[in-house]
């Protein structure tokens, strides 16, 4: 081998080997992060399932009440329209508030005689759907914690990125003390290193958790 040849092989090994230790710690460091962005991810997504699902109990549970507060003022109507003011009066009083409050805005407002009057007491405007604004209050978390986990999902991908360009790293690194032409092993080296420089930059560039 050219003596010129021996020289430059014992330069680039040391340097060599520095550079794959450093990239092998780099490879460690991206590999903990991107299981730590995932777990994070699968928590975020796991919350906002749970959110979702109380959300849609509360709805369930508001439509429940509406179908029986709705049925109950049937019978308020089917009372009026027999004369029995009475019994009339038995369905009123046993109203939950906010169906009384509905109700009572909606007699406020002269149904019989007024034509611009609402149809009935549960529409937007008189009566507010027991426990939406919780489950919109929900609903909205929920959102939030979905994007979240996107996001976290897709850090976790960068840093798993970082693993494969660490891991070419290694494999240019490893051939470049391999190659006898000095301009081969120069480019194959040159290569781990700007390589090694731009998952270096990432890693920092990424968000952290600590």
């Amino acid at each position: 081998m050219d003596p010129s040849l021996k020289k430059k092989a014992a330069w680039v090994e040391p340097v060599t080997a520095l550079l794959m230790a450093l990239a092998t710690l780099c490879t460690a460091w991206c590999s903990y992060e991107s299981a730590a962005w995932t777990r994070r991810a699968n928590r975020l997504i796991n919350e906002s399932q749970a959110l979702e699902r109380r959300a849609a109990v509360l709805t369930l549970q508001g439509m429940q009440s509406l179908t029986i507060q709705t049925s109950m003022f049937m019978q308020v109507l089917a009372a009026k329209r027999g004369g029995d003011e009475t019994l009339a009066k038995f369905y009123v009083d046993r109203f939950p508030p906010d169906a009384r409050a509905a109700y009572d805005a909606w007699l406020a407002q002269n149904p019989l005689a007024n034509p611009g009057a609402a149809a009935h007491p549960f529409v937007p405007e008189l009566y507010t759907l027991r426990g939406a604004g919780e489950a919109a209050d929900l609903t909205e978390r929920a959102a939030g914690s979905l994007q979240l986990s996107r996001e976290a999902g897709s850090i976790s991908g960068q840093y798993l990125a970082n693993t494969v360009l660490c891991a070419t790293v290694l494999f240019f690194a490893s051939a470049s003390g391999k190659f006898e032409q000095r301009r081969v092993r120069l480019v194959s080296f040159s290569f781990a290193v700007a390589a090694f420089l731009f998952a270096v930059a990432r890693t920092v560039w990424l968000p952290h958790l600590n």
